[in-house]
């Protein structure tokens, strides 16, 4: 009977989980001058799962991206000035690629911080040439797992850092 009890018990904190809405950073960036700050927040719960990109400026909290079905496999964000750009791989919901102006407070061109990003993730993995030929040269492919069950360096690294 008292394990019946624990059970139930368990059981119940698990479901009430799914209606309390709890977001956990599973990845963060702070700028540089310490003006910004990126957080990439996971919630999980039975059925779903979903992923939002915060980021904190003196002017408050600012939701830049969410979506549901995602599973952080690897996360990176480089700061150039006031602007942050961010690349997800959500797993389920594919890639996410996101800039956003600290200053301005509004979603930017992507494309424009791009290139910084690129290179930001080949400096921080150390990602070699010979990864970047077998990906077609693309480093958010490189940092995209396939989800083929093999080892992948990307999401190893990603997890060994910031522990997923």
């Amino acid at each position: 009977m008292m394990l019946m009890r624990g059970v139930l018990a368990v059981l119940l904190l698990s479901l009430c989980g799914c209606f309390v809405i709890t977001w956990g950073t599973v990845y963060q960036s702070l700028a540089p001058d310490a003006g910004g700050l990126l957080r990439v927040q996971e919630k999980a719960c039975l059925a779903d799962c979903a992923l939002r990109l915060i980021v904190n400026d003196e002017a408050g909290e600012h939701q830049i991206f969410r979506k549901s079905d995602c599973v952080v496999e690897f996360a990176h964000a480089n700061w150039t000035g006031s602007v942050v750009a961010a690349f997800v791989d959500g797993l389920y919901c594919k890639q996410i690629k996101v800039a956003y102006d600290v200053r301005a407070h509004r979603i930017v061109d992507f494309e424009s911080a791009a290139p910084a990003l690129r290179a930001s993730i080949i400096e921080n993995y150390k990602v070699t040439a010979q990864e970047l030929q077998e990906n077609g040269g693309d480093v958010f492919k490189w940092a995209t797992y396939p989800g083929d069950g093999n080892p992948h360096r990307a999401k190893n690294e990603f997890k060994a850092r910031y522990g997923r």
